[in-house]
């Protein structure tokens, strides 16, 4: 295990971040962190995403999810979710995209951009492995979901996600307001197509009650490109 993360002002440092990754693979031995590819991917991405939000690295790593004493999957799974949003919102078209960083006592949302000339309001949350689809324990398969998501996992998991991230949202003053999820469970992205997570979103749309506010969105992140190489990512509905 690298030194402790040094409490200074290079706390959000690119070396402290690689310190943290060092850490967390020393825990929870995920070999994905022991894989130099993938520890050189999260720096450039962060790289990329300085250029994308004009802010310095350990501005935006202060800015984003991140939290070095937090040694968790689901606490990195968080802070990635958080870095690739922006790729996200830039591939749909928005601009000035800041991360704000958490204030205590203060409902806000992770993040603001503009599209067109109005201001976007956008608030983040990841689903992971168990999330997804649930195994049949005696056939060892996945099942298929039920269509209106009755005994859903995944339906139940994202509403009720869903509705306790909107409550950073509900008192922000923006023209578009966007839930959006980061889907990180392997089985959910690989067994469905986009038809389906595109019928899956309006069905949610409809059960979050966000047809009555006309400036909701709900947006999923899929990271998953199709056979032209274009990421199969939604928003719904579509933006005018």
């Amino acid at each position: 295990m690298i030194d402790k993360i040094k409490t200074n002002t290079n706390f959000f440092s690119k070396d402290n971040l690689l310190v943290y990754l060092d850490n967390l693979y020393s825990k929870i031995k995920d070999e994905r962190l022991n894989d130099p590819k993938v520890i050189s991917e999260i720096l450039e991405k962060m790289e990329d995403a300085c250029k994308v939000t004009n802010l310095s690295f350990p501005d935006l790593l202060q800015r984003l999810d991140f939290k070095p004493k937090d040694l968790t999957i689901e606490a990195l799974e968080a802070f990635l979710a958080e870095l690739r949003s922006i790729f996200w919102l830039q591939h749909f078209g928005f601009t000035s995209i800041i991360p704000l960083k958490a204030k205590k006592k203060i409902s806000q949302p992770d993040f603001t951009a503009k599209y067109n000339s109005k201001i976007v309001a956008i608030e983040v949350f990841c689903l992971i492995q168990k999330h997804g689809q649930q195994k049949d324990p005696f056939y060892d398969v996945y099942k298929n979901f039920d269509p209106n998501f009755t005994g859903s996992k995944f339906g139940r998991d994202f509403i009720s996600v869903a509705n306790n991230k909107k409550v950073q949202l509900d008192s922000v003053r923006a023209g578009i307001k966007i839930l959006l999820c980061v889907l990180n469970s392997k089985s959910m992205i690989n067994l469905n197509s986009k038809n389906d997570f595109d019928s899956y979103l309006k069905l949610l749309y409809r059960k979050l009650n966000l047809s009555e506010q006309k400036n909701y969105y709900l947006g999923l992140l899929t990271g998953r490109p199709n056979s032209s190489g274009i990421l199969d990512d939604i928003i719904y509905p579509k933006l005018k």
